[in-house]
């Protein structure tokens, strides 16, 4: 039989959590302006058309109060879909063209481009005044995500990180179970990401040819350094796993998969103590794996005590090595034997390649990722009764709204972009593994050399961003 929760633990989580929601006023950002278009309609510009940006493209356009009104791509081939799509729209191949001469017709953007641009792109919209939608990882280093965050505080607009799972009720449920502490205190939080994908390709670089007609390589480079054109690598396919453009796999699922907890834990500011990463990689020769990320990590983080953990220390353990037989990762790089088990005895029955399980004092929460449900549970093997929770809007419709009324969206970079730091650290204990990297909040270094090499970014010159780079 189910153990029911305390009727006094979930008074109010209906509200609380109807948009998914985090309080980021609680961190101090100041009044947000809200939409007052000429028509009443969020009118809206979108960095990217391609893949992943076309998804988004996709969600946006379905809120009855957006006007898709300009896009911009440097494939003419991802630029023409949209094109065919939305012919009263305005197009444009360079995101700078765009915003000089959109800048008193848009309200908001999305960026869905590859991470190395992720900054200066978001740096125009918000000195442009415009609300933002910026897909995570939202940087790539720690210097890029206090600059966003006192950009967006400045500026005055709504934010949000494009982690859409927030929305889904998987985490909503995890995030109200964690809320009210329904297991007691948290002890360790694992996640773990062991699906296959395009990241865990071997690592090769093939010969350089030149760049197809439809692509400005320049533009697509923009602050990284330059380097000729080779297929199949870079764009539109695996630019993610090369340490110039992308954030590892880390960067790319570690946002989606953390959030529910820090939101839960309700850890707002708060930054890890240490952390220290195991690799391995599948490359094609030394000189590329340097360049490259790894294909498995095992990264753990020590935080001090919150009101979560009822002030004890507790653990975030990151695991990404894959499980599929054909490719399976050693036994390190893989959810423990416990998380197996546990799962397996669960209503889910097996593991999923990716998601979470939260070690409480009383028992575990277990939750596949993007899924619809989670799972709490005693140790001694009695679930408890889950919070009945009321629709939530889409995380784009939520954006959408959050412009039109000037209120803060649910990952707002208020709170999410110290939610990024504790990835960015995991990311830089990948690139000096097997080493406890100490963190220290006041002067923002590891006091490492080589780990504080790689906190700021270095942008090529013409692409530098005022008072960053």
């Amino acid at each position: 039989m189910s153990t029911k929760l305390k009727r006094r633990n979930f008074i109010g989580l209906g509200a609380a959590f109807a948009a998914a929601g985090c309080c980021s006023d609680k961190l101090g950002f100041p009044a947000i302006t809200a939409v007052r278009s000429p028509n009443g309609l969020l009118r809206h510009a979108c960095f990217g058309c391609g893949n992943k940006a076309w998804d988004d493209i996709k969600c946006l356009r379905t809120h009855a109060k957006i006007e898709m009104a300009a896009f911009c791509d440097v494939d003419a081939k991802f630029l023409a879909q949209a094109q065919k799509e939305f012919p009263k729209a305005r197009f444009y191949r360079d995101w700078r063209e765009m915003m000089a001469n959109e800048g008193d017709k848009i309200d908001s953007v999305n960026i869905s481009i590859p991470d190395h641009n992720h900054v200066i792109a978001a740096d125009a919209a918000f000195r442009a005044g415009k609300h933002v939608y910026l897909q995570k990882p939202l940087c790539k280093t720690m210097a890029e995500s206090k600059f966003l965050r006192d950009q967006a505080k400045a500026a005055r607009v709504v934010t949000q990180m494009g982690a859409q799972f927030n929305a889904s009720m998987g985490d909503r449920l995890t995030v109200a179970l964690l809320k009210a502490q329904a297991l007691g205190p948290v002890e360790e939080v694992h996640f773990f990401s062991t699906r296959k994908g395009l990241s865990r390709r071997r690592r090769y670089l093939p010969a350089s040819v030149a760049a197809p007609a439809t692509l400005d390589w320049n533009l697509w480079l923009g602050t990284a350094p330059v380097r000729d054109y080779a297929p199949e690598v870079y764009h539109p396919l695996i630019w993610r796993v090369w340490h110039d453009f992308g954030s590892g796999w880390i960067g790319d699922i570690g946002c989606h998969l953390m959030s529910a907890a820090w939101r839960g834990m309700e850890l707002g500011n708060a930054a890890p103590l240490d952390v220290i990463a195991s690799t391995g990689t599948d490359a094609a020769s030394p000189e590329i794996a340097a360049v490259t990320w790894p294909t498995m990590s095992h990264i753990e983080w020590n935080f001090a005590g919150v009101p979560a953990s009822g002030g004890k220390p507790f653990k975030f353990i990151w695991n990404d090595g894959c499980s599929a037989p054909d490719n399976l990762a050693p036994a390190k790089f893989r959810p423990t034997e416990e998380i197996e088990k546990l799962f397996a005895a669960s209503p889910f029955k097996k593991r999923p390649f990716e998601g979470k399980a939260v070690k409480c004092r009383d028992g575990w929460i277990l939750q596949p990722h993007g899924g619809k449900d989670a799972y709490a549970v005693r140790h001694n093997g009695t679930p408890i009764a889950l919070p009945t929770l009321p629709a939530a809007p889409s995380h784009y419709h939520e954006y959408v709204d959050a412009c039109l009324a000037g209120k803060p969206a649910s990952t707002d970079f208020a709170w999410s972009t110290y939610m990024m730091e504790t990835v960015l650290t995991g990311a830089a204990a990948e690139r000096v593994a097997d080493t406890k990297l100490t963190w220290c909040p006041a002067s923002r270094t590891f006091g490492n050399p080589l780990a504080d090499k790689l906190l700021k970014p270095v942008y090529r010159a013409g692409w530098n961003v005022a008072g960053l780079a």
